[in-house]
């Protein structure tokens, strides 16, 4: 007989760990218990034979629940004891050190959880907040570790005599799920008219999918936020929604109840299928056919529209009453405004955007927007991370040290890194006024106290940019807690954190090829288009495209006549640039001629500002050939050229990157391109000139870091930047990186857009401090 002591670390709490420890000890004959520890692992002791000890232990490691992820199992052997009598889950340990592991994100309703909702003769049917040891909210629900109830947002629903009694069974399925409730107990929805009147006390599905049915949207609280609901095949009601929410053109996501209706209007791959499909049901974006089941309107401009399957019970009601295949399923906001969770935000926030509040009685601890990406291939691109994904830990290079970073200012996340383990926030928009500011300090706030950690940062980091908001708040906490501030140069940010998810070592220089709208550079200019020597510490500049005037400065991201404009003017005269752009000024420009004088006049001036922005590039060829005038979404132009470029052949037209050398650093000339192209408007098919325009840059770019690599004896190119989500160009630089027999890195669990600037923010800043 044997003894012995388990210590098991990783993702082991919230997800039905100890009950399958139980089950397991008691099938292989073995006493003693399992309990949580307050630094987020599990305790294991048993006694028995030796053999059954060990066939025990190889079964924890194959047969662990499917939303686990053990990180390590370490075992130690020592006397018997003999003092246990069976097998038990002990009471959790609250730990005062800092959690190394972490809580799981919310996963989504599980397949045995919907039966029990479809049962009739079940104590579950039809309700929605049906919930087992495998399935439920996890992030949206835990104040405080380690996970149980009363650090939940369940602890004001106590256990009815029939719930506590198959929570305390160890052969039921909801054996010590902390999210187990029923009718009699738990969470309860109620249907409002938008005075906040009560509609109905039955039938609340049932009305719901009337009301939608006959073109009303509804206001619906799910587990991390508040949905805008409505349908997604009529015209009319998709465009009164847009005129609500103020969106004219971001394309909206929808929901739909299976598969199989998905495939009534997408078409997709069998790892778009998987993902979709799985317990973390993000929103993915797949080609959208041109059946007309959609409205046009859902995703106007675009080849592909997101989707995600239901992932709560609520869904599932709602879907059950309505013969639908899909539902516009948006964040509940006003503009530039955080998701509402309460429902007096719901009311106060979305009163004349929603027709009527689907809402619970059930706290929403912490916020979190859909999880949005994209295949490239094989390989997932994040656009945004958040349910279903946060808090997941990043392992990093540095295991020491305890950092927060604030992220950029656009698609904003922000991350906490503590002693070799990085946790972002869920994605948190822009920053950009008091309530996203106020909103991110306290998320990074929660965060930290869920995670235990009670002392300061060693260091606090944030971008270059002396402007952005996320600066000052990183000011205002290194004020707060005496940390040191350490900023990023953006793009230097964007290469670290693509190193830190590859594990790549402290003192290994890479390539970094960084490609988006905007990043404030070290001399002042706007960047967005570079090819560096980075290390953790440090970077330098080897290459970028060429500087083209800015006038205005962020006015020309809004509307990308200005950029083309500005840029034509490094090329030709202005008489010229007026013959070519009278066409397009009814549309392009928003004050006509008189704006195209100031423009011309502005873009001469030797002091205006200067951008080597890819996404700037882009923008220019998308203005040009008249797919986009005016951004009303961040990405709008790239995102709408990326897919109409899909109709174009890039070889069609003949002209290599052009390349020099300026004080020893690679140019990659782009006036000159924009030129050539402006002059084969009328000569050359308009598909054809937006599909060469993303291949130059592609091209260009790539051919740039391979001469770097070659000069500087590096063969590793880590590849970031928001134009990276561009697949033809994604894929363009995979295949060029190859066939010049260097090693391609990407972001993996991180967005390669801003979303994932936090974890490099923190990498630079630890490595520059610790």
């Amino acid at each position: 007989m044997s003894e012995a002591r388990v210590n098991i670390t990783g993702r082991v709490q919230g997800v039905g760990f100890r009950p399958f420890i139980y089950r397991l000890a008691v099938k292989h004959g073995l006493k003693g218990y399992v309990k949580n520890l307050g630094d987020a692992g599990v305790e294991v002791v048993v006694e028995g034979k030796r053999k059954s000890i060990e066939r025990f232990l190889d079964e924890v490691a194959s047969d662990s629940p499917q939303v686990s992820e053990i990180d390590d199992i370490r075992v130690k052997y020592r006397p018997l004891k003999a003092k246990y009598e069976s097998f038990i889950i002990d009471k959790s340990q609250r730990s005062k050190k800092s959690a190394s592991g972490i809580f799981p994100p919310d996963i989504g309703i599980c397949p045995d959880c919907i039966k029990d909702m479809e049962n009739r003769r079940s104590r579950w049917y039809e309700y929605p907040f049906t919930a087992c040891s495998w399935c439920g909210p996890r992030f949206t629900a835990v104040r405080a570790l380690p996970y149980d109830r009363e650090r939940t947002h369940m602890a004001s629903f106590p256990l009815c005599a029939h719930c506590k009694e198959e929570y305390l069974d160890p052969m039921d399925r909801r054996f010590d799920a902390q999210g187990i409730t029923c009718v009699q107990c738990g969470p309860q929805m109620t249907l409002y008219d938008s005075d906040g009147t009560i509609l109905v006390n039955e039938g609340i599905f049932e009305e719901t999918a009337r009301i939608l049915k006959d073109g009303k949207i509804v206001a619906v609280k799910g587990v991390g936020g508040v949905h805008l609901a409505a349908l997604a095949t009529d015209d009319e009601v998709v465009n009164e929604l847009r005129r609500r929410k103020r969106r004219p053109y971001q394309p909206f996501a929808v929901m739909a109840p299976t598969i199989d209706d998905i495939k009534k209007f997408g078409s997709l791959t069998e790892k778009e299928r998987s993902v979709i499909s799985s317990w973390r049901k993000p929103i993915v974006l797949i080609e959208n056919e041109p059946s007309g089941l959609l409205s046009e309107w859902v995703a106007p401009g675009l080849d592909r529209v997101g989707v995600m399957l239901p992932y709560t019970g609520i869904h599932h009601m709602i879907f059950k009453h309505l013969d639908e295949p899909a539902l516009i399923m948006t964040s509940g906001n006003r503009p530039g405004m955080p998701m509402a969770i309460t429902n007096k935000d719901a009311f106060r926030e979305l009163r004349g955007i929603a027709d009527f509040f689907l809402l619970h009685d059930r706290d929403i601890v912490n916020r979190a927007d859909d999880s949005v990406l994209k295949m490239i291939g094989d390989r997932k691109v994040f656009l945004r991370r958040s349910r279903g994904y946060v808090p997941n830990p990043i392992e990093v290079p540095i295991k020491r040290g305890f950092s927060v970073a604030v992220g950029a200012e656009l698609s904003n996340t922000g991350a906490i890194t503590n002693d070799g383990i990085c946790i972002s926030t869920p994605f948190l928009g822009d920053i950009e006024n008091l309530e996203s500011y106020e909103y991110e300090r306290d998320t990074l706030r929660n965060l930290k106290r869920v995670l235990n950690i009670t002392r300061n940062p060693d260091v606090i980091g944030c971008d270059l940019h002396p402007g952005y908001m996320t600066s000052h708040l990183a000011g205002e906490m290194s004020q707060e807690t005496g940390s040191p501030l350490v900023t990023s140069q953006h793009h230097h940010a964007h290469i670290a954190s693509v190193c830190a998810e590859n594990n790549i070592e402290p003192d290994q220089p890479v390539v970094g090829i960084a490609l988006d709208g905007v990043g404030y550079g070290t001399d002042g200019a706007v960047w967005g288009g570079e090819v560096l020597i980075s290390t953790y510490s440090d970077f330098e500049r080897y290459g970028h495209l060429e500087y083209l005037p800015m006038p205005g400065g962020d006015i020309c991201t809004k509307y990308p006549m200005r950029m083309l404009v500005s840029a034509l003017t490094t090329m030709i005269s202005d008489e010229e640039i007026r013959d070519i752009t009278r066409n397009h000024i009814q549309n392009g420009l928003k004050h006509g001629e008189r704006e195209l004088e100031i423009v011309l006049n502005n873009a001469r001036n030797p002091r205006v500002i200067k951008t080597s922005s890819s996404g700037r590039f882009l923008d220019s060829i998308s203005a040009l050939t008249g797919l986009c005038y005016e951004r009303t979404y961040e990405g709008e132009p790239v995102i709408k050229l990326e897919a109409a470029a899909k109709r174009g052949n890039p070889d069609k037209i003949k002209y290599d990157p052009e390349i020099i050398m300026v004080n020893d650093r690679y140019i990659l000339k782009t006036g000159k391109t924009l030129e050539l192209l402006t002059n084969l408007l009328n000569k050359a098919n308009r598909y054809d000139i937006m599909a060469f325009g993303q291949k130059y840059l592609a091209y260009g770019i790539t051919q740039m870091a391979c001469d770097v690599a070659e000069d500087q004896g590096v063969n590793i190119v880590a590849i970031s930047g928001g134009v990276l989500a561009n697949e033809y160009i994604s894929n363009y630089i995979q295949r060029h990186l190859e066939n010049a027999n260097l090693t391609a890195i990407y972001s993996k669990e991180m967005p390669p857009g801003d979303g994932g600037i936090s974890l490099g923010q923190s990498m630079i800043a630890l490595f520059n401090v610790i």
